[in-house]
């Protein structure tokens, strides 16, 4: 069971980074990464994809079939979205619109041991 979810996020994932790169255009710009220490792989979009991102059905999709309990947020400091200790509030479509709202605005998508990470940055 537990390698079913993993294969679904890790599909999540391709699929996120896939689906921005093509929304972007041929001027993408999504930077993939690696951290092996942590055995994680992930995708920096752009303010552009991160824009593209929050436009597409691809945040509620997230949020209406992935597991909710592989998926970890870290929202910036300043982030108006609710939150407490480390729970968060919000939807998929809410924390990657608030990204997208700002100048230079972007998410970072990671796979990791534990699920999918998603990281707001600005």
């Amino acid at each position: 069971m537990r390698v079913r979810t993993i294969a679904a996020t890790a599909a999540a994932c391709t699929g996120i980074a896939l689906a921005g790169s093509a929304v972007a255009g041929t001027a993408s710009a999504a930077t993939p990464f690696l951290i092996p220490q942590a055995g994680a792989a992930g995708v920096e979009l752009s303010p552009g994809e991160t824009q593209a991102l929050a436009n597409s059905p691809i945040p509620a999709l997230i949020d209406r079939y992935g597991p909710r309990d592989m998926v970890s947020v870290d929202l910036e400091s300043d982030s108006t979205l609710p939150q407490t200790g480390d729970a968060v509030y919000a939807d998929m479509p809410s924390i990657v619109g608030e990204a997208a709202s700002h100048p230079d605005g972007e998410v970072a998508l990671a796979l990791v041991p534990e699920g999918l990470v998603v990281l707001q940055v600005w």
